[in-house]
């Protein structure tokens, strides 16, 4: 190897070890120097920062970011926490249970135990919820009704029901028990309610117009979440203060003169119609059938009698030939 080839070598080497160290060098000056350059222009100085606002008051914006920074996103539904309620348990509150039941019951006349019914709802304090009454062909009648009744009165009111009954068919009462979701419910109220109230006093000391709108922004989002829980709470007041109960009443089946006018020349006109409807059927299915199975029937019967004659004449030509 000559010594010009060793130079060359050397100087390679020397460059892939002295540039890297180079660029680290000056990486870590440039880093220093711009460092140095923000501290300058914000005023730190490994103390506080040398702001023109009080560290002893917030202003509105400032308040206004605190706040929003932990509300929730307008794109999410808000879930909040009461942390002063936080040891209260469904089973510290009074059960919030939802009943609902279900009778299917035989009895002498409908309409008349549909009444006794009504009238026994409102004497518990409750009240009808609906009620339908039909009568079949045979002259007896069915129908359903259902009632609302103070929960405390459920049990009551399903033993006195059962009473107007020739027999009780079906049967049935079932209990949703809601207490723990209407105790979380009640906690996301107040502290949805008492953010309401944080954005209203931010909103007395907001002074820039983007200020306002976006504390506004956020006002009616909470607002609109405390109509929403106020709305569900209500809700489940309603059902577990007052239980639901279905009854499906229908009249035993027996022999009856009947209650309606006998009209022979009736029968004998809707007989006559139906007579006459049956013809039409009829008559418009010939037609349909001379119609529709002539398109078809005609063209198989002209091929059929085409190839039938091609036999024929190609049996006649042999024939012919011998």
């Amino acid at each position: 190897m000559t010594k010009k080839t060793k130079i060359i070598i050397a100087s390679i080497v020397g460059a892939i070890i002295v540039v890297p160290i180079i660029l680290v060098i000056f990486t870590v000056v440039y880093l220093a120097a711009t460092e140095s350059s923000v501290s300058s222009e914000t005023g730190y100085s490994g103390g506080d920062y040398g702001t023109t606002t009080s560290n002893s008051r917030l202003g509105a914006a400032e308040e206004y970011q605190a706040v929003s920074a932990s509300a929730p996103s307008r794109d999410s539904k808000a879930v909040y926490y009461d942390t002063t309620t936080a040891g209260s348990t469904a089973a510290e509150t009074d059960q919030k249970i939802i009943k609902t039941g279900y009778l299917e019951i035989t009895v002498d006349a409908v309409d008349e135990t549909v009444s006794k019914i009504i009238a026994l709802a409102t004497g518990k304090g409750g009240y009808t919820q609906d009620s339908s009454v039909s009568e079949r062909q045979d002259g007896t009648k069915f129908g359903d009704i259902t009632v609302r009744v103070p929960a405390s009165e459920f049990e009551n009111t399903m033993t006195e029901v059962k009473k107007f009954a020739v027999t009780v068919d079906t049967e049935s009462a079932n209990g949703q028990d809601v207490t723990e979701e209407y105790t979380d419910l009640e906690s996301q109220l107040r502290n949805a309610q008492a953010q309401e109230t944080e954005y209203l006093n931010i909103l007395k000391k907001a002074v820039t117009v983007e200020d306002i709108l976006n504390v506004q922004s956020y006002l009616g989002q909470v607002r609109g979440e405390i109509e929403s829980l106020q709305g569900r709470i209500q809700y489940l007041k309603n059902q577990t203060g007052y239980s639901t109960i279905s009854i499906s009443l229908s009249e035993e089946s027996s022999l009856k003169i009947p209650s309606k006018e006998f009209r022979p020349w009736t029968s004998i006109k809707e007989a006559a119609q139906a007579l006459v409807v049956l013809l039409q059927g009829l008559v418009v299915t010939i037609i349909w059938l001379v119609i529709l199975g002539g398109g078809i029937l005609i063209p198989i019967i002209v091929i059929v009698w085409l190839i039938v004659k091609l036999i024929k004449k190609i049996k006649n030509r042999r024939h012919s030939k011998k």
